[in-house]
Parts: structure tokens; sequence; C-alpha cells
């Protein structure tokens, strides 16, 4: 079932630049699945499903990166910074892993104590007790939080790297379905870095130029600010993005934006419609995707983000229900049936 292929996959370390194992992983599942597969030299892994025709094409892209920090200096303790966009604040206390050359490296983010300090301190620092000499700079750094399970039905998961992993289930849950060869060929990307400006996908599309490009990926289930709407619950959490806008603070650089394609949302949301899944659509004015970059590299291929819904996004802990992932598998299934019959 896709919610142990996601509580699997959570399992397994995969820093921004160093998806590798990730990679390997989605290799084995879907190589079964597929005509072609191959992971290419930044990383990314790319399968091929061969359609009957093969004339149009249509790519499927997760990202096998997860959230991560790196390594800055190494005395005592392990000091260290961001690679993307983490709150310092949800940090102190949380378990995490180092990747060394030799060996993975658990530690502990610190802060001063409470009785030495008034708080509100944003120093922090990594313990790993006695074990400096198998840590250098650059070594990436993941949460090491373990996952929990936070109902009876084992639905509902509390996580790290929720993102993106859930749409990476969805890749291989999406393959395996697809017995039946399509009409247009089908790529699976894994793709890398998406955390700090979708690299990958600016590879894979200087390689490849399919027609349509769908963004599997997770979004804000809304439900966990109560003091604004709840226009995406987390238990029924599946939908698009029509549109997001992305301002760096330094405001010398350029803003980003993306325009989801109107005829593959309305695809997927008619698909949703016929299915009875609850579907939304949303709007993100702080935040990019590989959809964003897809569209800025060619905004003549009709592309679209889907998203499943989570809470607390870029945290020790994101909470998800994961009943929205075989949702998404009915839907994308459903899709690529119906878009058959496209012509162009």
């Amino acid at each position: 079932m896709i919610r142990e292929l996601i509580y699997e996959l959570v399992q397994i370390p995969g820093p921004t630049g160093f998806e590798g194992r990730v990679s390997k992983k989605l290799y084995e599942l879907l190589k079964d699945h597929v005509d072609e597969i191959y992971i290419d030299k930044i990383g990314n892994l790319i399968a091929r499903k061969k359609g009957t025709e093969g004339k149009r094409s249509l790519a499927l892209v997760a990202h096998t990166d997860q959230l991560s920090m790196v390594v800055q200096k190494v005395d005592e303790y392990v000091w260290f910074d961001r690679l993307g966009w983490i709150d310092f604040r949800n940090l102190p206390s949380t378990p995490v892993l180092i990747l060394g050359a030799e060996r993975d490296i658990p530690g502990v983010v610190c802060a001063t104590s409470a009785h030495f300090a008034a708080g509100g301190e944003t120093k922090l620092w990594i313990d790993v007790g006695n074990r400096q000499k198998f840590v250098s700079v650059g070594d990436p750094i993941i949460f090491a939080t373990p996952s929990q399970w936070l109902d009876d039905e084992k639905t509902i998961l509390a996580s790290h790297s929720i993102d993106d992993r859930f749409g990476c289930a969805v890749l291989v849950e999406v393959a395996r379905r697809l017995t039946n060869p399509p009409r247009h060929d089908i790529y699976f990307v894994g793709a890398v870095q998406e955390e700090i400006g979708s690299q990958g996908v600016k590879h894979f599309l200087r390689q490849i130029a399919p027609d349509w490009f769908i963004a599997l990926d997770t979004g804000f289930a809304q439900d966990a600010l109560p003091d604004i709407n709840k226009t995406v619950p987390m238990h029924t959490g599946l939908g698009v993005r029509r549109l997001s806008f992305a301002q760096p603070s330094d405001r010398v650089y350029p803003a980003v934006v993306n325009f989801a394609s109107p005829r593959l949302n309305q695809l997927l949301m008619g698909i949703a419609k016929k299915l009875n899944i609850p579907f939304y659509v949303d709007v993100a004015t702080r935040t990019f995707s590989d959809h964003t970059i897809a569209y800025e590299t060619n905004p003549e291929m009709e592309s679209t983000l889907m998203f499943v819904a989570r809470r607390y996004g870029h945290s020790p802990y994101e909470v998800a229900d994961l009943k929205n992932a075989e949702r998404s598998v009915d839907v994308l299934s459903q899709a690529i049936a119906e878009m058959d019959s496209w012509d162009k």
C-alpha cells in the first residue's frame, strides 16, 4: 500500500545535493514498470513509459531532496546554517543526522539553557558528543525526528521529509498501475535540489521537452492556522495550484511567478469530481516549486502543480493524511487515460 511506501521513503536520507539514496530506491521501485530508466549526472531519476505513438509526452515530477542544513564549522560543537526555508525557532532540541564521508553521525540541535539565558536567543549549534572527527565542513544535515502515526488507522503521519516523499510515492504507484501502454510517452522524474531553486528540473528540461508537465508536491494545510479561513483542510487536502509568486527579500533580484495551465487544471478537477474526491484550488504568494521553475524555463509547455496539503511545512515534523496519496493516484491514473485523446 502507498501508506507503507511513504513511511519507508521518509526514513531514507536525501538532503539537497545528496539525494542519491532516494534516487537509488526509486530506481529499484520503478525499473520493472517502465521501458527506460537512468540517473543523470546531477542525480535526477528519469524513467520513461513508452507510448503507443510517442509523438507527445507528459512528465510527472516529484522532488527527491528534503529540507536540510549544512556544516559550516567544527570545533567542540558543530556549527551550521540552513539550506532553504527553515525557521530556526523550530530547531532547539531537534535530533539531527549529519551525513559524513565515513558514516552518518547523530546529533542534537542545542541552545543556551534557560538557567543561563532570558530566552529568545537564536544562536544554535549541534552537539555530536565525541564524534567531531567524523564531521567535516560542507557535510549535509537532516532532521532525525522519529516518524509517528497520529491515529489508530495509520493514515495520519507526523514525520520529517513528507515534503516530498509523498510525491515520490505517488510516482511509483501511478507507474505500477499503468499496466497498459498509454498513447503518449510518460516520464516519471525524481528531481533533485528543489529546495534550493529546482536545479534538477532545470537540467531535466534542458534534456527533454515534454508537452505537458505536472509537478507532484505538498502544499499548505491552512487549517493549521486558526486565525484564517480554512480553505484547504489537511484531511481532504488534494488540489491544484492556480498560480504562485515569490519576491526575494533583496529587491535587486526579480520575483518568480508561474501560472498553471487551465486545461490541465480543469482535467484534474473534472476527474476528481467524477470520482467524488474533494479537490481544491489554491494560490501561493510566498513560495516556489518545480512547477515555478518549469514555467520559467519553458512557458509554452502546459504545466501545473498538483498538491497534497500538509501541516507545519519545513519543520522537524510535518503532518499529512496519507489517504490523499491514494486519491492522488486515482486522479492521475484517470488523467493519463483521458489524455490519450489529446492531440496537442
